[in-house]
């Protein structure tokens, strides 16, 4: 056993050397998680909640600002269902996950990491959460995370994970108001006006939807930050919704144009990409899907773009109702996977917002969206 993890050890991550983050995994902190399993999964780790409240004006001290150069495309790689486990088969698929991670980003080069949720999962996620961070960490590149509905499913709270990844320099999560869970905030790509100022490009709008429904407070602060951000921008900037859970209209879009009978999207649809299982969006007790408003509030911003993870097996998108609806590449072979979808997505911002994105393996580009809602 111990050969074992000394090997899983070497082909881990090296520490990062920059803004002096010390990393959190290594060989000692691995066998100790074994040595102190039983202790482990008989405790509860439970993070610090955030005081933070909303309402009133909103200014740019509720945006986290990210700089993009003027004249210089803006790009954005997420990452989705890493799936990281402490005692199980993902202590090692987590190793694929690095592997192409690591690929990526050197392949895309992004400006920020997004992880759409479900990064940590089964019932001890204390060692997995800092080898995830110890990851992020290594690339250098600011990483904004949200989680999703495995993330909380073991012995640590959101919180708890949260703390976790913000002893990492480079994340720019914040909690939110913890009413509404944990990771509600708003990212601004933003970029020099011309006038010795600043413009918002794009406000990405990350919304904690790890139990299938975002609550109704959470649709009331999207419709009190979305309107904040078309304040500041003067209605100019770009408002995206990026979340773990697919929304109804998920499936209202693919009822409309999906053929069952034929197994493909039906001719003219608009609709790409792969639909291989179930949309697993919030449900009633009969399995209808559960509409909480969010697509709503999303329409009457003027926003323009939702993408989410989730399903594995699913990449495709369409514009439904004036709204495109995407699902992101997932990353790694723990808890279902295709080897045809095993990468992540590649969203370009330029100065009047997205551009195109593409879902990209390691070695080429599996579905790509030029002008999205052209």
């Amino acid at each position: 056993m111990k050969r074992i993890i000394a090997a899983v050890v070497a082909l881990s991550i090296t520490a990062s050397a920059a803004n002096g983050y010390v990393k959190m995994t290594g060989l000692k902190e691995a066998v100790r998680s074994w040595l102190d399993r039983s202790k482990v999964l008989s405790t509860s780790y439970v993070g610090e909640a955030s005081d933070e409240v909303w309402g009133g004006a909103f200014t740019y001290d509720d945006i986290v600002k990210v700089r993009k150069d003027k004249d210089k495309d803006f790009v954005i790689l997420n990452l989705t269902d890493t799936h990281f486990g402490d005692y199980d088969y993902r202590r090692f698929t987590a190793l694929g996950v690095l592997f192409t991670a690591k690929q990526l980003v050197k392949k895309i080069k992004p400006d920020l990491i997004t992880v759409s949720g479900d990064i940590v999962c089964t019932d001890s996620t204390v060692y997995s959460v800092k080898r995830f961070t110890d990851m992020m960490e290594s690339f250098g590149v600011p990483w904004a995370p949200v989680f999703g509905n495995h993330d909380d499913e073991g012995n640590c709270d959101l919180n708890y994970l949260a703390d976790i990844m913000l002893k990492s320099p480079h994340c720019i999560l914040r909690k939110g108001p913890a009413s509404m869970g944990v990771g509600n905030y708003v990212i601004g790509v933003t970029e020099e006006d011309g006038a010795g100022g600043e413009k918002l490009v794009e406000a990405l709008v990350m919304m904690d939807s790890h139990h299938a429904a975002c609550n109704a407070e959470q649709v009331e602060w999207f419709a009190w930050a979305a309107q904040g951000v078309n304040t500041l921008s003067g209605g100019s900037a770009e408002i995206t919704t990026m979340m773990h859970i697919p929304l109804a209209q998920y499936q209202y879009g693919c009822d409309e144009k999906w053929d069952s009978a034929k197994k493909t999207w039906k001719s003219g649809s608009g609709a790409v990409g792969t639909y291989g299982e179930k949309i697993c969006c919030a449900r009633d007790a009969d399995g209808n899907p559960v509409d909480n408003g969010l697509f709503a509030q999303i329409k009457k911003a003027g926003g323009k773009y939702v993408f989410c993870g989730h399903e594995h097996l699913n990449n495709f998108s369409f514009v439904y109702d004036g709204v495109r609806l995407t699902y992101m590449m997932k990353i790694g072979i723990a808890s279902g996977s295709s080897a045809l979808l095993n990468g992540g997505t590649k969203i370009v911002v330029g100065s009047d917002g997205i551009l195109r994105f593409s879902d990209e393996s390691i070695l080429r580009t599996v579905l790509s969206v030029e002008k999205p809602l052209g």
